[in-house]
């Protein structure tokens, strides 16, 4: 008799604590994985409630980080564009040095050595054009795994035109020879020197600009292309590295040019007004871009605190509070040694022990 009473009263309590021990063993389990990781699920049911700000928040930091990331990938190409541009720029001082001194009086020997110094630099203009940064053409716009210039500008069809044209300077006069280059530079055709795509007129290269996303309904403009630029006129192209260009082109036909000559004289000064203007648009191109890299730095800090405020956000959806995970452990390590100990002592239990 006594054993059947201790046997149903274990039995029956004995479920119990087992179902208890079972809670309990789970919770603690779970509150050890928090206390080593520090969040409190490692999956978003886990969070309870807190779930659908934790799903909402993940793909907005997701979303900010890309942002943040392809303003770092336009930075890197203005910074190799300003690069770029203070070389060409460089050429074209150095191109308006020249013509000073071939407005003087000069032999022509020395003009021979201008038209050679002008051929070098058309090669380094052509170079300089085809940068690249990784695998993208930094003055190609939207065709940027097309390079911007066919080959060596010097020897290209358009140079060929150029030269034939300042040969005919004894015929036709400096004033034709000035305009029928600058038409000529104006409208170059497919891959000479220009590819196909940047082969247009100023305006519509200058839509051909890569853009890329940085924001919400925000874009930036990933450099400039190199035939970009305004409006043409009867001493510009409307582009300033093709008014540069040409420039170089003429200087580099004028070997076998008379200095003495009235139509020399004024070809040379038609030049420099020329190229003066081009060192202007490329200062203009350069300053814009100094601008827009000085607006992408200032999105990016703003960026920036945005993901880190999203990211404190989350964190306080996910991460456990360590110091109350702490408490409810040892809480929790408390009522299992009681468990056990009550199941321990329920064992040798008699009807003698309920007496």
């Amino acid at each position: 008799m006594t054993g059947t009473v201790a046997s149903f009263g274990y039995g029956g309590v004995s479920l119990q604590q087992t179902l208890n021990l079972t809670s309990l063993s789970q919770k603690k389990d779970s509150l050890q994985t928090q206390a080593s990781t520090g969040v409190r699920s490692d999956s978003y049911a886990g969070l309870g409630t807190a779930r659908t700000q934790a799903l909402a928040l993940q793909p907005a930091i997701t979303q900010v980080t890309a942002w943040g990331s392809n303003i770092t990938t336009v930075q890197n190409r203005l910074t190799t564009t300003q690069s770029v541009l203070s070389q060409i720029s460089t050429i074209a001082g150095d191109l308006n040095e020249t013509l000073s001194t071939l407005a003087g009086s000069v032999s022509s020997s020395t003009i021979g050595t201008a038209a050679q110094q002008a051929k070098t630099a058309l090669t380094s203009l052509g170079n300089l054009l085809n940068t690249q940064q990784g695998d993208s053409y930094i003055f190609s716009g939207l065709q940027s795994s097309e390079a911007p210039v066919s080959g060596d500008p010097g020897n290209s069809d358009l140079a060929s035109s150029i030269a034939n044209a300042v040969k005919q300077m004894g015929t036709d006069g400096a004033s034709s020879v000035l305009s029928s280059t600058l038409t000529l530079a104006g409208t170059t055709s497919d891959n000479q020197p220009f590819s196909a795509s940047l082969s247009t007129d100023p305006a519509t290269a200058s839509a051909q600009n890569l853009q890329i996303v940085t924001g919400k309904n925000e874009t930036a403009t990933a450099g400039i292309v190199a035939t970009q630029g305004g409006a043409s006129s009867e001493s510009s192209t409307g582009s300033p590295i093709r008014d540069l260009m040409r420039n170089l082109m003429v200087v580099a036909s004028l070997g076998s040019a008379d200095p003495g000559d009235a139509d020399y004289t004024q070809l040379i000064q038609g030049l420099q007004d020329t190229n003066t203007a081009a060192i202007g648009g490329l200062s203009d191109m350069s300053g814009a871009l100094g601008v827009q890299q000085n607006t992408l730095t200032s999105q990016s800090a703003m960026l920036e605190q945005m993901k880190s405020a999203l990211t404190t956000q989350l964190g306080t959806t996910k991460n456990a509070d360590l110091a109350q995970v702490s408490v409810q452990l040892n809480d929790t390590s408390n009522q299992l040694q009681a468990s056990y100990s009550i199941i321990a002592d329920m064992k040798g239990m008699t009807l003698a022990s309920y007496l």
